[in-house]
């Protein structure tokens, strides 16, 4: 049995918890709408939506994604990468640290919280699949 486990996102943020925003941000992803999942985390943290674009960059051609402070912009090494919600959030967060004004990069910190959303969208995802059996 296929579960539709698509939430209504009305646009307002106010009252809404992490886990919701973690299921709302994986789920806009994993639908190929990263720019809606970006917008939303902006919108959730105060800062401004970084651009997201397909392509290398000079000395980061090896990466599947990185974030250029200097262009608020993400890049992905591969369009297929856009539905991939780690990376996305991974190079979110060094959006968030440098829009916080912390220059020293922590890929163990992006990692993680590009874990917590991910295992909240896999916790929602897996109760769902247990009360439909």
């Amino acid at each position: 049995m296929r579960v539709n486990f698509n939430i209504p996102f009305t646009g307002d943020l106010t009252g809404m918890h992490d886990v919701e925003l973690h299921i709302q941000v994986v789920q806009r992803i994993l639908e190929g709408k990263p720019e809606q999942a970006l917008r939303l985390l902006s919108n959730y943290y105060g800062v401004v939506a970084p651009d997201l674009r397909v392509g290398t960059v000079k000395r980061h051609r090896r990466v599947l994604g990185c974030y250029l402070p200097n262009e608020e912009r993400i890049y992905l090494s591969k369009s297929e990468y856009l539905s991939n919600p780690f990376i996305i959030l991974h190079e979110f967060y060094h959006h968030l640290r440098t829009s916080s004004g912390k220059k020293r990069q922590a890929e163990k910190r992006a990692d993680q919280f590009a874990n917590t959303f991910i295992e909240d969208f896999n916790r929602f995802h897996d109760s769902l699949h247990m009360t439909s059996d």
